[in-house]
Formats: C-alpha cells, sequence, structure tokens
C-alpha cells in the first residue's frame, strides 16, 4: 500500500488534496480486505494489461488466469455512474479475451465505493 501510494502521488499528487488522497487510500483498503476480491485473484494475473483487439487498443485495469483455469477480466470504478458503459466496455474485454485465446472468461466490475466494495459479475 505504502508502494502505491508513492506511485499514486507521483503521478496525480499535484491534482489531490489530503482529504482526496485519504479516500482513496481508504477504498484500497476496503479492496484488500475484502474476500470476495481476494478470492478472485487466486492465479496469475496481470494489471494494466494491454489489449489488442480489432485495431483498438485497450488497457485492461486487471487479468487474472485464475486456478479454475477460467480467465477473469476485473476493471474498477469508483462510482456506479454510468455503470450501462462499465458493462459495455468489459463486454468488450471479455469477447476479445474470448476469441484470442479461445478459452472461458468472466468479467467483473469493481465498484470502489466510498464506505463499501461492490462486485458484479457481468
Amino acid at each position: 500500500l505504502k508502494v502505491a501510494k508513492d506511485v499514486m502521488l507521483n503521478k496525480y499528487g499535484d491534482m489531490l488534496d489530503e482529504v482526496e488522497v485519504e479516500e482513496i487510500l481508504n477504498r484500497v483498503h476496503l479492496l484488500l480486505e475484502h474476500q470476495e476480491f481476494v478470492n478472485l485473484l487466486d492465479g496469475k494475473y496481470f494489471k494494466e494489461k494491454a489489449l489488442k483487439y480489432k485495431n483498438n487498443l485497450r488497457y485492461i485495469d486487471l487479468l487474472v488466469k485464475h486456478k479454475n483455469g477460467s480467465w477473469y477480466v476485473i476493471d474498477y470504478k469508483s462510482s456506479r455512474n454510468y455503470q450501462e458503459h462499465h458493462e459495455k466496455q468489459v463486454r468488450y474485454y471479455i469477447k476479445a479475451i474470448q476469441e484470442i485465446t479461445g478459452q472461458e472468461v468472466e468479467g467483473f466490475i469493481v465498484y470502489l465505493l466510498q464506505e463499501n466494495i461492490e462486485i458484479l459479475k457481468i
């Protein structure tokens, strides 16, 4: 968490005040304690994974090759605003990974809300 905070401050520190930094850290702390999220990470994972598909370059927040053999696409959001757009985005990632790997792919949107974590399976 300390390293992540330093990276965040190096990249966004001039745009965030102290209260915003603490709010972000609290959300990350809630995420790391959320057992359902931790269970999704049971395998090999790739952060900010570049995805080139049909001449488009996108970045998947987290791609996991789970121990059960499935691929998990995980996208983080800080608000439920634009949820329909979020779902469309994750469906695109799912389709791309399925076509590329020929394997089963599941998608999840992880909402890092101010007071709790919500995970939506797509």
